[in-house]
């Protein structure tokens, strides 16, 4: 994730450590590569992978996420938030709500002080882990709380891994997974429009995509930009473009250039033009993670 002129990684998994709380920040140079790794001062207070993080004036909302793939890993329901000094570093982290419920592998969207959270799970094991077709929103206060969730109408299908990007006032998710094992991957767009009293209109199908789950999309100059992630066959290294017109109507998919190496379970950022994609697995069936990052110009010739 990005904020101001420093990008941070935040908890996550490797081969090394397996789950872990670690959180690291670099600077942005100015020839444009990164600076040097720093540890923060403040790691999250627990191990978590899966959580998703939005960022809302200055601060980090880390949110969700789950402590491992194993008969009887927990899931969390906790909110936490972070504001970094001037330097870039952290150091300290707050509860300021809670989720509905635990939940996990889950897509969260802003507009203003509104968050919308979309499907996801309250397991991750083995066995019994089920996707969820729930669809909530809350307020973030002025003092940087998260209020109480409401549910708003149901998802189209039970989802899991898909992404969520506003645009305007439309929420666009993309793809994932309607069930957990065996994966049974999704090729969908859907949009719902944000209604004035924070509510959504039902979400409804409006274009297709190559199917994926746990890949990156990407907002650069109204074009969501999906980044790699798995298929049925395989990993991808495939990046494609759909532009969001004025009216709110997403045009069709363009292929553009493939990434240098196929990917899954990565991060993906916008930093002065560019798309920086990092980290994330090379390949099914191996538990080797990649430290590479990235950089994609815009737009691409």
């Amino acid at each position: 994730m990005v904020l101001g002129d420093f990008v941070y990684v935040i908890g996550g998994w490797n081969e090394t450590k397996g789950i872990h709380r670690d959180v690291f920040f670099a600077a942005f140079t100015p020839e444009g590569p990164l600076g040097d790794w720093q540890p923060t001062t403040a790691p999250l207070p627990l191990k978590l992978q899966h959580h998703t993080v939005t960022i809302h004036k200055g601060a980090f909302y880390v949110m969700g996420g789950d402590n491992g793939y194993w008969d009887g890993s927990e899931v969390t329901d906790r909110i936490l938030r972070a504001v970094p000094n001037e330097q870039g570093d952290i150091t300290a982290w707050q509860d300021v709500g809670k989720l509905p419920e635990p939940l996990t592998i889950h897509a969260v969207t802003t507009l203003d002080n509104q968050l919308y959270v979309i499907g996801g799970s309250n397991t991750f094991r083995p066995d019994n882990t089920t996707v969820m077709d729930q669809v909530f929103t809350a307020t973030i206060n002025d003092d940087g709380s998260v209020g109480e969730f409401q549910p708003l109408a149901s998802f189209p299908t039970t989802v899991g891994w898909v992404t969520a990007t506003t645009v305007d006032n439309r929420i666009f998710a993309i793809a994932g997974t309607q069930q957990f094992r065996p994966s049974q991957l999704l090729d969908q767009v859907w949009a719902a429009d944000i209604l004035p009293d924070n509510t959504l209109s039902p979400f409804e199908p409006v274009n297709t995509i190559t199917a994926r789950q746990r890949h990156a999309t990407v907002l650069v100059d109204r074009t969501l930009v999906a980044i790699a992630g798995g298929s049925s066959s395989g990993v991808l290294s495939r990046v494609d473009a759909a532009t969001v017109d004025s009216d709110g109507n997403l045009g069709s998919w363009e292929e553009l250039a493939p990434l240098p190496e196929s990917r899954y379970a990565h991060g993906a950022f916008v930093h002065n033009g560019h798309i920086y994609v990092s980290g994330g697995f090379i390949k099914y069936g191996s538990n080797e993670t990649s430290t590479t990052i990235f950089r994609l110009p815009w737009p691409q010739e």
